[in-house]
């Protein structure tokens, strides 16, 4: 009942601000995350409804699954890999399969995804990135996750 409910408000409710902020990778305000608390705590069902049917889920995490992560966004995001001249072709395109991930799931679980499919064909991670890249790529899709849980000031 619950999902439901929580669908229905984010597809309905995709202007208000938090969840523009959730769908456009703009890190909330603790004003923000107080509102989808009280949204999805108190409006929607009780702190026991939720908990039962997301678990430990947070609250950003939760809206950008449903709402997934605008394409511009995520273009934005990993413009500094696109834009990057002396990335090659194969390069690009894991860059751009990393994106449509994010823009689909909202983000990334884990890291450990870009070992598995479809980021290991047909070149894995590994060997198609310097070691340099690779962090620079992780911690923007850790930046982007972050995004939707932490609260600037």
């Amino acid at each position: 009942m619950i999902r439901q409910k929580v669908n229905r408000y984010v597809n309905e409710h995709g202007n208000s601000i938090v969840i523009h902020k959730l769908i456009h990778n703009i890190p909330l305000a603790a004003g923000d995350y107080e509102e989808l608390e009280r949204v999805l705590t108190e409006e929607l069902g009780s702190k026991e409804d939720y908990k039962r049917e997301y678990g430990d889920t947070p609250f950003g995490l939760l809206i950008r699954k449903i709402a997934k992560l605008d394409h511009d966004a995520a273009m934005e995001a990993f413009s500094a890999f696109i834009d990057d001249a002396s990335l090659n072709q194969k390069q690009i395109a894991f860059v751009r399969k990393i994106i449509n991930h994010m823009e689909q799931s909202g983000y990334m679980e884990d890291i450990k995804e870009l070992m598995k499919p479809p980021f290991d064909k047909p070149i894995s991670f590994v060997k198609l990135f310097d070691a340099k890249t690779r962090t620079a790529l992780m911690k923007k899709i850790i930046e982007i996750k972050e995004n939707a849980v932490n609260i600037v000031a």
